[in-house]
C-alpha cells in the first residue's frame, strides 16, 4: 500500500527544511513551512498536523549536537521522523562523527535519538498504531539507521548520501548480536572490525528490508564510510555522480590508516571522558576540545622518539629499548597525514598539508629511521614533525563554516552532498 510518506521527493524537501528550524524559530512557523512544503510539492492541505522539533520542545536532549522534527498527520494518523545531518558550524556534530560513527565510542546522539522516541510517544496518542517513517540525511541517516536496527519502530526509512551505521555502537545496544559475533568469532577476531562487517549486514539484513538509501556516486561521505566497522544494510539506489573530479578516500588511506585513525579517534574521546568533557560539553570547551586533540597526536608521535632517544646508553652508544614505539609513532604520524593529504586532494581542507615540505621530509626520516634508529637520525625527525602537529588543525577546520567557505573546492563539494542535488532524479521515482 502507497503511504503519503512514501515519496522521497517529499521526504527530501522536508528533510532539508528540518536544518532551518532552530531554537528561536516559533512552532506556528515550522508548521507553516511544512505545511507549504507539503502542498507545494501534493497538491495535498491539511488543515491540522503536529511539528515536534527536538529543539524546541525537549532541547536538554541536544546538548550533543543531536536534532530531529516530527511531523504527524492526524487526518492520514502517518508519522515522519526526520533525523538531522552534521551541521557545519556545529563542533559537536563533527565531534560525533569522528569518535562515534568512526571509533564507535561515542553514542550520545544514539541515546538522544531514542530520549526522542519516548517523547513523542508521549504527545502523540496514537503513535502505537499510527505508520511511522524516518528519514535522514549524512549524519541523521546513521542516526535513523541505527535506531531503527536497534528498536524496529518504523515501517520505512529513507535516508540521503547517509553516513553509515557503526557495529561496535550496536555491539553495546544489542546484546543478541554482541553475543552472536562472539560465538562466531574469536576474540582475537573481535578486535579485527573489518572481518565482522559482511557478517553484521546478514545479520540484520532481516530487519532491514524497509531501509532505502539514496545515495549520489562520488559524495565526499565516503571518507566516514569505508572506517572500520561501519557496514552496509539495506537497499542502495545510486544516481550519477556530480564532481568528476573524485578523490577516492583508498587512494591515500590504507586499511592499516583506518585501524590507527579508529584507535585514534577512541583514545581522543575517553581522553576527554577522563577531563570530564563529555559530548554534551564539547560546544562550551571547543578550545580545550582542539588543544586535547593537538596534545594526544603529539604524545603519540613525539613521546615515542623522545624516549628512544633517552633510552641510549651514552657509554656503549647503542640503544637499550625496542623499537615497538618508534613503530607505533610512525603508524599514527601516516594515518594522520595520509587523512589529510586525502581530505587536501579532494578540497574539502586548503592545500597547505600538500605543499609542507617538512612533512614530506618527516615522511623521509621516519623511513631511515625505520632502518636505522640512531640517536642523529631520532634527532633529526623532531624538527620537522613541530610543522605537522600545527597542520592536525586541519581537522578542526570541519567543524567551521567560515572556514570550509575559503576553501576553493568545498562549495562544489558540499552542493553535491546535500539534498537538492536529489531533487531532480526523485522526481522521477516512486
Amino acid at each position: 500500500m502507497l503511504r503519503f510518506f512514501h515519496n522521497p521527493l517529499l521526504v527530501a524537501k522536508l528533510t532539508e527544511y528540518e536544518y532551518l528550524i532552530k531554537g528561536n524559530k516559533k512552532q506556528s512557523t515550522a508548521e507553516y513551512k511544512i505545511k507549504r512544503i507539503i502542498k507545494d510539492v501534493t497538491g495535498e492541505v491539511f488543515k491540522d498536523i503536529e511539528v515536534y522539533n527536538s529543539g524546541l520542545s525537549v532541547p536538554k536532549i541536544t546538548k550533543n549536537g543531536f536534532q530531529a522534527t516530527a511531523i504527524y498527520i492526524p487526518e492520514l494518523n502517518e508519522l515522519l521522523v526526520i533525523y538531522r545531518g552534521s551541521e557545519s558550524e556545529d563542533i559537536s556534530d563533527w565531534f560525533y562523527n569522528y569518535t562515534g560513527i568512526v571509533s564507535g565510542e561515542n553514542t550520545s546522539q544514539i541515546d538522544s535519538a531514542c530520549k526522542f522516541t519516548k517523547f513523542l510517544k508521549r504527545k502523540i496518542v496514537n503513535f502505537d498504531s499510527c505508520y511511522k517513517v524516518a528519514a535522514g540525511h549524512s549524519l541523521g541517516g546513521h542516526i535513523a539507521i541505527t535506531v531503527e536496527l536497534l528498536k524496529q519502530t518504523y515501517q520505512r526509512v529513507y535516508t540521503f548520501n547517509t553516513a553509515l551505521p557503526q557495529l561496535k555502537q550496536l555491539r553495546k545496544y544489542d546484546k543478541k548480536f554482541n553475543k552472536k559475533l562472539e560465538e562466531y568469532f574469536l576474540e582475537k577476531d573481535l578486535e579485527e572490525t573489518n572481518k565482522l562487517q559482511n557478517f553484521t549486514s546478514n545479520y540484520y539484513a532481516k530487519n532491514s528490508h524497509h531501509i532505502y538509501n539514496f545515495v549520489r556516486k562520488n559524495d565526499f561521505i565516503q571518507s566516514l564510510n569505508m572506517t572500520v566497522g561501519t557496514f552496509h544494510v539495506g537497499k542502495t539506489i545510486e544516481f550519477p555522480e556530480i564532481i568528476k573530479n573524485f578523490v577516492a578516500p583508498e587512494e591515500y588511506l590504507t586499511e592499516e590508516d583506518t585501524y590507527e585513525l579508529d584507535k585514534i579517534f577512541c583514545d581522543f574521546y575517553n581522553r576527554l571522558i577522563e577531563k570530564n568533557i563529555t559530548p554534551d560539553d564539547v560546544v562550551e570547551n571547543q578550545k580545550q576540545v582542539t588543544d586535547e586533540f593537538i596534545g594526544l597526536i603529539v604524545e603519540k608521535i613525539k613521546i615515542p622518539i623522545q624516549q628512544q632517544i633517552s633510552n641510549f646508553s651514552y657509554k656503549k652508544g647503542v640503544k637499550t629499548s625496542s623499537e615497538v614505539g618508534i613503530i607505533d609513532s610512525y603508524r599514527t604520524f601516516k594515518a594522520i597525514y595520509n587523512y589529510l593529504l586525502y581530505l587536501a586532494h579532494s578540497g574539502i581542507i586548503s592545500d597547505d598539508v600538500i605543499n609542507c615540505n617538512d612533512s614530506k621530509k618527516a615522511t623521509t626520516l621516519y623511513e631511515k629511521v625505520m632502518g636505522d634508529a640512531s640517536k642523529s637520525n631520532l634527532k633529526n625527525l623532531l624538527k620537522p614533525l613541530q610543522e605537522f602537529y600545527t597542520l592536525t588543525k586541519a581537522i578542526y577546520t570541519l567543524t567551521h563554516a567560515k572556514g570550509l567557505d575559503d576553501v576553493g573546492n568545498w562549495s562544489e563539494i558540499a552542493e553535491a552532498h546535500d539534498l537538492p542535488s536529489f531533487y531532480d532524479v526523485l522526481e522521477k521515482v516512486k
